[in-house]
């Protein structure tokens, strides 16, 4: 099961979320000899309580808002209006396959550019994680 970053929501790799670069550590492993018989303590997950920016509650510290992504939704929006037919608001957005996809059928015959545009205007529309763009 692939865990998630508690902060952004991100895939975790090796307990790194590598989208905001939250850490989460492990409690050390501890030995205990109780008669001479040596048994091993599970180690337990340390939650990490994020830092907040001042002026804003909301933001990590790494400036990004918990669940929304990185990317624009201004810029995600010029770049389907001007080259959605080639692609570039997927390519933007991280969607590396979909941007090819649409590279080569020219914005999925003008139907997916459309389809995109009115998703970015209407906030449905998502980044390589899931995530919703930023205002």
């Amino acid at each position: 099961m692939e865990t998630k970053c508690p902060i952004c929501g991100a895939p975790m790799e090796e307990d790194t979320c590598s989208y905001c670069g939250y850490a989460e550590k492990k409690a050390p492993e501890m030995t205990v000899n109780v008669n001479s018989v040596q048994t091993q303590q599970i180690p337990q997950p340390v939650q990490i309580q994020p830092q907040t920016a001042f002026g804003n509650p909301m933001l990590n510290q790494a400036g990004i808002m918990p669940g929304v992504s990185r990317k624009s939704k201004t810029i995600a929006l010029l770049l389907c209006i001007f080259l959605g037919t080639f692609g570039a608001h997927k390519f933007y957005v991280g969607k590396i396959g979909m941007g090819i996809v649409y590279l080569c059928t020219l914005g999925l015959f003008g139907f997916g550019w459309l389809i995109d545009i009115i998703l970015i205007v209407s906030g449905n529309f998502q980044d390589e994680f899931g995530l919703p763009l930023r205002q």
